[in-house]
């Protein structure tokens, strides 16, 4: 056997194409329930943040738009239920393509920009413009 075909003979038979399920979990299922809870807690922080400008219209009187600093995130909660659904509970490394991913990443890009709008405009009442 000549050495080229060696060479081929061990990647195509002897090379482990599969990863064992420890370097599995730690490359795909752990980091898929750290992005849940990452999406969570920014989804939380805008929520206290949409709370205190609440609180912030009824002592001082300024109209804050709070209704939609706390409406605003919700595209990160729902791409952080979409990606718990396929990643976490199905297993899945990524979304499923074919429009699943285009919506979850809609999402989440959409509320991101809307929470940026909701968030100018009251950085721009508490300055007092």
């Amino acid at each position: 056997m000549s050495e080229r075909c060696f060479i081929i003979y061990l990647f195509l038979i002897l090379a482990p194409f599969g990863i064992d399920p420890d370097t599995y979990q730690a490359l795909a299922i752990i980091p898929n329930y750290l992005l849940v809870l990452g999406a969570l807690l920014l989804w939380l922080a805008f929520i206290v943040l949409g709370i205190i400008a609440r609180r912030y219209e009824i002592v001082l009187g300024e109209k804050t738009d709070w209704q939609f600093i706390i409406f605003a995130p919700t595209g990160i909660l729902c791409f952080a239920v979409i990606q718990l659904y396929y990643c976490g509970f199905g297993g899945k490394m990524m979304l499923p393509k074919g429009g699943i991913n285009y919506l979850a990443y809609g999402l989440f890009l959409l509320s991101g920009i809307l929470s940026l709008v909701a968030n100018v405009r009251f950085y721009g009442v508490t300055r007092g413009r």
